[in-house]
């Protein structure tokens, strides 16, 4: 989803949004917070970028690495959607979902496609592999959590 699709959608609720109590807000961006993290994690878990198209697969490994490490043809990101790399935060003004710690790392190295460090020897560009994003789906999901949200709220 491009920035203009969201400021968009900022717009067309800010206003509404701006007129609920801080508490209200807060429960709002919570909800919002957990369906677009479930959502990413989701999207990662299936080996697919934002966009719909699937992440660049792994380059064959050398038989060395495969008795060593044994490094699977399956799907890559598996453990780093688990509840506590990739987390969900939230406020009464915004709502973030992003990796922490060490994965932060490794999780950005992917999304931009840069240079990392396998182990102290090893080094290798990483393909782009756009890990976070917005989705059409999860706008809409967000539309529908907003307007939700503000049909069963008292201003």
């Amino acid at each position: 989803m491009a920035t203009d699709d969201l400021s968009q959608l900022n717009e067309l609720f800010d206003g509404l949004i701006q007129q609920l109590s801080p508490a209200a807000r807060k429960r709002l961006s919570r909800d919002i917070s957990r369906r677009l993290r479930t959502s990413q994690a989701q999207r990662i878990k299936q080996n697919k970028a934002p966009d719909g198209s699937a992440f660049e697969a792994r380059k064959p490994q050398p038989v060395w690495a495969k008795k060593l490490g044994s490094i699977k043809k399956k799907l890559m990101f598996q453990k780093i959607i688990r509840q506590k790399y990739l987390k969900a935060q939230h406020s009464s003004s915004a709502v973030t979902v992003g990796f922490t710690g060490f994965i932060s790392r490794v999780a950005s190295e992917h999304q931009y496609g840069l240079r990392g460090r396998i182990n102290e020897r090893i080094s290798t560009q990483y393909p782009q592999r756009e890990l976070l994003g917005f989705t059409v789906d999860e706008q809409d999901m967000i539309e529908d959590t907003i307007v939700r949200h503000l049909a069963f709220t008292q201003f």
